[in-house]
């Protein structure tokens, strides 16, 4: 054989290795091989009515599941808590029954508000009291009424922020909420796109907020905030990560975040992404969820996380995975 030929063999396996290396990877930079450890078991299947768009809020070591969307369109106003054994149905949600509210959980209460009642965008907030399990009716957020907003917890305040109405209108504001004075303070934000559906988590009493949606695109800024200042960190796509999620379950375990599934510019999947708040880093080497879904809860008890319920194409989902991260 000359040597012309040995050339061409040669490119030939150059070319025929490199694209197999690169179907090791997907479109977000993550290993699409998973041999590593388990991480996700299946947990106690959720009680409820199969769901999506849910509110969530974590009391005591204890999460609750208020409202969502079931698959006859209509929206709900029921109440469960789960203890990372069982789920036990509590008193009903004493507002309208809707979907796409936000949690929170401050002093020792839950609170519920805002979200889609399948007419109109809604304001009104509730609080939870799990000893005497009623809801109390609190005041209103003050913003414009909205659905997919996002809320966190810092210290012994509150904040509210983001989200849509149904003429696709978004936003970019956040307010604070003082439990004590039952009261609503607008902060200001250094967001750049207005946005709904996002993510968030806390970590060491500060706050993480980034993906959702702005005019049918996936904004890659990432933010810190502390109560008082808001940071802008790392993009969430650069040339090795695409973190761009709406609709993702997240959650804080120990020093790092977690965004698990959702959906991205290129459908939704089921990823999982890490985040170290030392070094600014996203990583993905953890073990995928099995099933791809949007619109679920997540939430961590006792350094686990969860993520329950959601949707995976026109499919309603009830069931709960355990995530213990060990890679």
């Amino acid at each position: 054989m000359n040597k012309r030929n040995w050339l061409v063999l040669l490119l030939v396996g150059v070319f025929a290795i490199t694209s197999l290396n690169s179907c090791k990877k997907d479109e977000e930079g993550t290993d699409t091989t998973d041999n590593g450890p388990t991480e996700w078991t299946r947990s106690s299947v959720f009680t409820g009515d199969p769901r999506s768009n849910a509110a969530t809020f974590t009391l005591d070591k204890v999460a609750y599941l208020v409202g969502g969307y079931i698959k006859t369109g209509n929206t709900l106003n029921d109440n469960y808590a789960f203890n990372g054994t069982e789920w036990t149905q509590k008193a009903d949600f004493t507002g309208s029954a809707r979907h796409s509210a936000v949690g929170f959980a401050v002093d020792g209460k839950g609170y519920v508000g805002l979200g889609y009642d399948g007419e109109k965008a809604l304001k009104d907030f509730y609080q939870y009291d799990p000893t005497a399990n009623t809801w109390t009716k609190k005041a209103d957020f003050p913003g414009e009424a909205r659905f997919g907003a996002v809320a966190f917890t810092i210290g012994d305040n509150a904040y509210v922020g983001l989200g849509a109405t149904p003429t696709d209108k978004t936003f970019s504001d956040f307010y604070r909420y003082n439990p004590k004075t039952d009261s609503w303070t607008a902060i200001t934000t250094k967001f750049t796109y207005k946005k709904a559906y996002a993510f968030a988590f806390v970590i060491n009493n500060v706050a993480y907020v980034g993906g959702g949606t702005s005019n049918n695109a996936y904004p890659e800024e990432f933010f810190s905030f502390d109560g008082t200042e808001w940071k802008k960190l790392g993009d969430l796509k650069t040339d090795d990560i695409d973190v761009r999620r709406a609709n993702a379950s997240a959650f804080a375990i120990g020093s790092n975040g977690y965004v698990v599934s959702g959906r991205s510019a290129s459908g939704v999947v089921t990823s999982v992404w890490k985040y170290t708040p030392s070094d600014d880093s996203w990583t993905s080497k953890h073990q995928a969820l099995s099933i791809a879904r949007e619109k679920a809860i997540g939430f961590a008890i006792d350094g686990k996380g969860y993520v329950a319920t959601g949707i995976s194409a026109s499919t309603y989902l009830d069931d709960n995975w355990q995530f213990v991260p060990v890679r």
